[in-house]
């Protein structure tokens, strides 16, 4: 058991000292950036083994290069992860930055170059963030700055100013920092105790104007933070403790108005807050309780009327919700709770009249529900539960006639639809069916995936604007016409075509009579084509145009004996 839990130990230390072995490299490959292989992208070796003769993952040392052919870094790998030293080239061919990674984790020595090869920075990462001492060093390889990391606080223990003599300012992690622009303007201000921000701090432009001031408390921001505009006039003021927003909030548009006021307690909003247009008109106003809205908030349109009128229980909506038209007359009023619309909510048009009425429970509609037209007819009439539509649905003109009647089955129509032209006579007679069919979205089929859906299925029958006769009989198949169908003359007694269907398509003999009934033409199809006989009768039921159609293609007339070849 012991010698188990040392193995465990000894694991990841046994990690970070993987070595490249030769043979363990297989070829050299060479990846170019064009397709004519003219430029080289990069060059190296892929991981190998008796287990893995071929693989893709680079291993050992890997070269990259411009796409101009300027070698811009040196990696190594381990089995696909950085691993080792790694070198970055300017293009002068000078070492930019040296440093060491283990397993695709910063680890180790961090070096940093300027063009000529002066040494300006120098570091060490542990396990992918910065830790220890960290130097910055001037071009002239004089001192600039020294820091030291520890457990993610960066602590300034030492600052050189740039001068001539490059004056010490920070000393053992005590003193102030002074940077300027070029015109002598002083660009940042800080102090710093113990190697942390301490104190007042100042940024401003180079034209002088003040830009940021607040203070610092051991390295966090504490107190009033004043942010400004590039003239000088206040854009932000905050107010903080150990770096967490706390008091007063406050954000002005450029002209001086209030955008957005409040208050922080430990970096969360509490109490009341008000946003605002540029034109000074309110926005939106309310109240926080911990970062959630809380009680009773009011929202303006950009004129200033009222929009709505909302409440909230710690950051859920509750209460009675009120919408506004501009004109202050209602347009839609309902309770919420638990984030939830609950019982009845009704809208209205600007007139006042009634547009919609329902029940919501736990967020979904139930029971009846009624639109109406503006008139303050009932539009349309249905019933829910549980969200779904189920059950009968009617709808009717603005006069009041029934126009549609059906029912619904989980949001699915069913059974017999009827549609009513104006009159209140038939337009059409529909039957649907709930079927489990591919679900296609986009013509393409999802995985073989089936869903339920209402599809017309069943008989068809469609009546005539002109005499409301009968103009048309036939059956669906899961949507798809099948069978005879049968279109009428009016009058709704003589057949003007008669045509066969199977999924969908022309399949079998179509038919086309005139007014007397007696037969005009006959075509044979099969699968949407013609196929057999495509024949014109005369006024005395002969044939006086004889074709014939193979897979929609006429076929040649081989004798006067109707021999036909393709």
């Amino acid at each position: 058991m012991k010698s188990f839990f040392f193995l465990v130990l000894l694991a990841p230390f046994m990690a970070f000292g993987q070595k490249v072995s030769p043979e363990n490299l297989g070829p050299k490959v060479k990846v170019y950036w064009d397709a004519n292989n003219k430029k080289l992208h990069s060059t190296g070796a892929y991981y190998v083994d008796k287990f893995h003769p071929e693989t893709t993952e680079k291993h050992g040392k890997w070269l990259f290069y411009s796409i101009d052919g300027i070698l811009e870094e040196e990696r190594n790998y381990f089995r696909d992860r950085i691993h080792g030293k790694q070198t970055i080239f300017f293009p002068n061919k000078k070492v930019k930055q040296i440093y060491f990674s283990k397993f695709n984790v910063s680890d180790s020595i961090y070096k940093e170059f300027n063009e000529k090869g002066t040494l300006i920075l120098l570091g060490n990462y542990e396990l992918g963030s910065p830790n220890g001492k960290w130097i910055y060093y001037y071009p002239d390889s004089s001192l600039w700055k020294q820091e030291f990391v520890s457990n993610d606080t960066t602590y300034l223990m030492e600052y050189r100013h740039k001068d001539s003599i490059h004056t010490p300012m920070v000393v053992r992690g005590n003193g102030k920092v002074i940077t300027f622009f070029n015109n002598g303007v002083i660009k940042e201000s800080y102090e710093f105790k113990n190697g942390l921000k301490n104190g007042p701090f100042l940024e401003n432009l180079a034209s002088g104007v003040l830009s940021i001031s607040g203070e610092f408390k051991l390295g966090k921001k504490h107190g009033e933070w004043i942010f400004n505009f590039n003239e000088g006039s206040l854009e932000k003021k905050q107010h903080f403790y150990e770096d967490s927003l706390d008091g007063s909030y406050l954000v002005n548009y450029p002209n001086g108005t209030t955008k957005t006021e409040g208050s922080y307690r430990m970096g969360r909003k509490q109490g009341p807050w008000v946003w605002k247009l540029e034109n000074g008109q309110t926005e939106m106003e309310g109240s926080f309780v911990n970062n959630l809205q809380d009680g009773n908030w009011n929202y303006y349109f950009s004129s200033g009327e009222l929009s709505y009128k909302a409440h909230f229980t710690r950051g859920l909506k509750s209460g009675q919700w009120e919408y506004f038209y501009k004109d202050g007359q209602n347009f839609r009023k309902g309770n919420y709770e638990n984030d939830l619309k609950e019982g009845l909510w009704q809208t209205w048009y600007e007139d006042g009249t009634k547009l919609m009425e329902g029940k919501y429970h736990l967020g979904k509609e139930i029971g009846e529900w009624k639109n109406y037209w503006p008139n303050g007819r009932v539009k349309n009439h249905s019933f829910y539960s549980d969200g779904k539509l189920n059950g009968a649905w009617y709808s009717f003109s603005p006069e009041g006639k029934l126009l549609l009647f059906g029912r619904y089955k989980n949001n699915q129509k069913k059974g017999k639809w009827t549609e009513f032209y104006n009159n209140g006579l038939k337009k059409e007679e529909v039957t649907y069916s709930i079927k489990r069919l591919k679900n296609i979205s986009d013509d393409v089929v999802a995985m073989g995936f089936k869903e339920l859906r209402s599809v017309q299925h069943g008989k068809y029958k469609g009546y005539s604007q002109v005499d409301f006769k009968v103009k048309e009989t036939g059956r669906f198949n899961c949507g798809k016409k099948s069978g005879k169908w049968t279109n009428f003359h009016p009058g709704g007694v003589i057949p003007a075509v008669i045509a066969n269907y199977k999924r969908g398509e022309l399949h079998g003999v179509f038919y086309q009579n005139d007014r007397r009934g007696n037969k005009m033409n006959e075509i044979h199809y099969r699968k949407g084509v013609k196929d057999g006989w495509f024949i014109v009768y005369d006024k005395n039921g002969k044939p006086v145009v004889k074709k014939r159609f193979q897979h929609g293609h006429e076929l040649r007339r081989k004798s006067a004996e109707d021999m036909f070849v393709p």
